[in-house]
């Protein structure tokens, strides 16, 4: 037989046996292959979700080749942006970059939009996206049917009706029907004719957006609100990627694309119209573009999402590393009862070598079986957890499928598993000669002293990577109570909210502010409803609108540039009543504060301490905007306590309210119902009211209160949850850990323990005695676990929210309970070692 088939041939055997060895052994591989399928299930469904929001590159040609522009420094007119200014750029500023730079082969524009889509009889809401013409090209991007648009769709504004939709879109609600094509839709108002379908799998250039339909650059007027927009320098609103032409570096790109900046920004200095003083212009004048990589697209959801999940990874990591030292701890004491089959086979011309081969192989094959049933688990969990995620975070795009980067992690996750667990101990449990086992026979076990001490010390890591988990838990969960417990501002019991955005369906502002009051007034006749507000950004959304002020007496020249913004609200009579905000001086704005009108506004308690500290703000003025010619003209009437508005975790923010009958400019509105009775029994009601109203106008946004600030704390709520479900599974492992090596101790020590009882030895001294090596193991694993877990939390601080890394409460608590793991391991060993008969363990063999 060749070398090559003998090594094959002896695989095998080795394989056909290891496969008989852990049948005869049920219990243990059952133990073993649930252990680390929990552990690598966990991982699994972690790592899914990592992949796909932090990993996963865009489904683009040459993805490392994109780059994302941002450019920190001054700015002024209107930025709107999702979360970085700096990446917000005036459309004539893309042009001239467009066409000036050398570096790139071509740069693209995008801006996200709300969609009202009418089609079949039947009105729906949808996201989009204005992009550049050149915006398929330039990522490579290709049509699934008909075709994308071109840099000749980039021409004309408001002159290319023509819209593309997602791969996605058109198989949910077109049902993949070619015939789509060159149909006609009415999008925001406007008849825009089907010219393409873009390949599947591709779904823009945000993780956790995914529009819905592209339209032309050139239909931002009559998509978005910003009519004007194409030709203003100080408008800074749509976002920028770039693919850099073959064989240009990174450094090589800065430097081109930062001199065709330069110009342009000399361009643009003289339309600015704020008072700049000669520092500020200059700081203006040199400000860079920075490059950073694309090939993830653009990272917004990445900036919120990505300490969380990695926190969750690092987590569910140590529950493999728990899980897998207790295999370990298993494959020992196994091997240890195997000792007399080695030492035959070694007397027998079996070399070390081949042994330990034959553990690891049984190793594998039991990593194998962890491996795949933890595919399964993991599976399952994605199917629950991706759902949660989309619904309540808002991260679209997300699929159950195990990709291939999702199964290659769990097959190296397994391999590792297979050899971290598996190779030690082989490696320890045949380093006993045939002399050795022959000598240790006077006593019962054949585990040498060493190995016992292994195990300790496997154990002891346990209960470190355990007081880890604990203790990260604990800060998580102390975390989300603290937020739970926030003043909010408001009650959120019995309120009922949607939304609804007639701009879409082509209402102007005078139509809009009828259809509002009209909306409330037949809503608060409703049976059942107490009151109804009203106001143009959502609560608790993160949303915000905001712009510096002139206040009467000038304290914002006092006050650093940024903070002289305050944000705004547009609202109704009864805005505050019915969300529950007190009213702390002045009155609330009534029906009286219409369009023509006196100005007016209610400030929060925020603004007016910072911009009339020691003054009754109400009866004093403000207005919107700065400069020399700005008279304050808007007079505040009332006085609110600071209410939680973006986010609960968020500070007091100064805030305006304004009737929304006073706004030039109004696009969407979501209206706040407080009911006597549970407020979703009032959902269909209301929806009803709404089509009576205009039935192409979508509702959405249908929630309670209760709803919206569990959404807004859902990111807390599920590291909170994850990591305590998590702390709870390597605790149950931690406890197995430790019975397994002190029920293990107990046998081994049975002739001692007679001899100790028939001396007159005590229960309670035996008790003692198994407490001593419990004790030495937790005092191991703690003083080695508390730096770490401290160390965990100082990286993790910035998820926390009233409550700092070393908070002596958590980590006593997180004692508390290893204490009580480790009593709780120990009961039934300390139980049976002070049952020994001293006879029997006498003739103990």
């Amino acid at each position: 037989m060749r070398q090559g088939e003998r090594v094959m041939q002896n695989l095998w055997n080795d394989i056909t046996f290891g496969l008989r060895m852990l049948a005869k052994s049920p219990g243990f591989t059952a133990i073993a292959v649930i252990t680390l399928a929990l552990g690598i299930g966990a991982n699994t469904a972690i790592f899914s979700l990592m992949n796909q929001i932090l990993l996963q590159r865009l489904p683009v040609k040459n993805p490392n080749e994109l780059v994302i522009l941002r450019s920190p420094g001054p700015q002024t007119g209107h930025v709107s942006t999702d979360g970085d200014p700096a990446e917000s750029f005036s459309y004539p500023m893309y042009k001239g970059l467009r066409d000036t730079n050398s570096v790139f082969s071509g740069i693209v524009a995008r801006y996200g939009f709300s969609a009202s889509v009418a089609s079949h009889g039947q009105t729906d809401r949808a996201s989009g996206e204005v992009v550049s013409g050149n915006y398929f090209e330039v990522l490579g991007v290709q049509p699934a049917i008909g075709r994308l648009f071109a840099q000749d769709d980039d021409r004309v504004p408001g002159a290319e009706p023509f819209v593309v939709l997602s791969y996605s879109y058109w198989a949910r609600h077109f049902g993949s029907d070619p015939s789509i094509l060159n149909k006609v839709l009415l999008i925001n108002n406007v008849e825009m004719t089907v010219v393409g379908v873009s390949q599947a799998g591709f779904s823009g250039v945000q993780v956790g957006k995914t529009p819905d339909l592209y339209v032309p650059m050139m239909m931002t007027p009559l998509m978005t609100e910003y009519g004007e927009t194409l030709d203003q320098w100080n408008d800074y609103w749509m976002t920028l990627l770039a693919r850099r032409k073959p064989g240009v570096s990174e450094k090589q790109s800065a430097a081109g694309i930062n001199a065709a900046y330069k110009p342009l920004l000399e361009v643009q200095l003289p339309q600015i119209k704020s008072a700049w003083n000669e520092k500020k212009r200059q700081l203006f004048l040199d400000k860079k573009i920075l490059l950073s990589s694309g090939a993830q697209g653009r990272t917004v959801v990445q900036r919120d999402s990505g300490g969380p999940i990695i926190a969750l990874f690092v987590m569910v990591g140590l529950v493999l590393l728990i899980a897998c030292t207790n295999v370990a701890n298993l494959l020992l004491a196994r091997g240890a009862g195997r000792q007399r089959e080695f030492a035959i086979r070694t007397a027998m011309g079996a070399s070390r070598g081949r042994m330990i081969r034959q553990l690891f192989i049984e190793s594998l094959l039991c990593a194998f079986c962890g491996g795949a049933m933890g595919i399964l688990l993991g599976t399952w969990l994605m199917r629950i957890l991706t759902p949660i995620v989309v619904e309540n975070a808002g991260i679209h795009g997300l699929t159950e499928k195990l990709d291939p980067n999702v199964l290659g992690f769990a097959i190296a996750a397994t391999l590792l598993s297979g050899i971290f667990f598996g190779l030690i101990p082989a490696w320890r449990v045949t380093r006993m000669g045939v002399s050795d086992v022959i000598k240790d026979q006077g006593s019962t076990s054949s585990a040498s002293v060493s190995h016992v001490g292994f195990r300790k010390v496997l154990v002891a890591g346990q209960v470190a990577f355990t007081l880890l988990l604990l203790a990260g838990a604990g800060l998580f969960v102390r975390s989300l109570w603290n937020l739970r417990n926030q003043d909010l501002g408001m009650r959120t019991d019995n309120v009922i909210t949607f939304s609804i955005q007639p701009a879409l369906n082509g209402y102007d502002t005078p139509r809009s502010i009828a259809l509002f009051d009209q909306l409330r007034a037949r809503l608060v006749a409703i049976p059942g409803v107490r009151s109804v507000g009203s106001g143009d950004v959502p609560t608790l959304t993160g949303d915000d609108e905001g712009s510096n002020i002139t206040a009467e007496g000038g304290m914002q020249a006092q006050l650093p540039e940024e903070l002289q913004d305050v944000d705004h609200i547009s609202i109704s009579p009864n805005y505050f009543s019915t969300l529950g905000v007190p009213l702390l001086a002045g009155r609330e704005l009534t029906e009286a504060d219409g369009t023509t009108a006196p100005k007016v506004a209610v400030v929060s308690e925020a603004m007016a301490k910072r911009f009339f500290p020691g003054r009754n703000a109400v009866g004093l003025h403000f207005a919107f905007g700065g400069g020399n010619k700005t008279m304050p003209d808007i007079l505040i009437v009332g006085v609110v306590k600071d209410v939680k508005q973006e986010h609960v975790s968020s500070p007091a923010q100064p805030y305006a309210y304004i009737p929304y009958a006073q706004r030039p400019k109004l696009r969407e509105m979501t209206f706040y119902l407080r009911s006597e009775r549970d407020p979703l029994l009032l959902a269909s009601s209301l929806q009803g009211v709404v089509r009576q109203m205009d039935a192409n106008l979508p509702v959405f946004d249908l929630k309670t209160m209760e709803r919206v600030v569990e959404d807004d704390l859902f990111s807390a709520r599920m590291i909170a949850a994850l990591s305590a479900a998590f702390a709870a599974l390597a605790a149950l492992l931690a406890a197995l850990g430790i019975y397994g090596v002190l029920a293990y101790v107990v046998v081994q020590r049975t002739r001692e323990i007679g001899i100790r009882m028939a001396l007159g030895a005590m229960a309670g001294q035996v008790r003692l005695l198994i407490m001593k090596e419990v004790g030495s193991m937790v005092l191991l694993g703690v003083g080695v676990g508390l730096p770490l877990a401290y160390g965990l939390a100082r990286f993790s601080e910035s998820l926390l929210y009233g409550v700092h890394a070393g908070d002596p409460a958590v980590y006593a608590l997180g004692l508390a309970l290893i204490g009580l793991i480790a009593l709780a391991a120990c009961f039934i060993p300390a139980r049976r070692a002070t049952r020994v008969d001293p006879l029997v363990a006498l003739r103990y063999q």
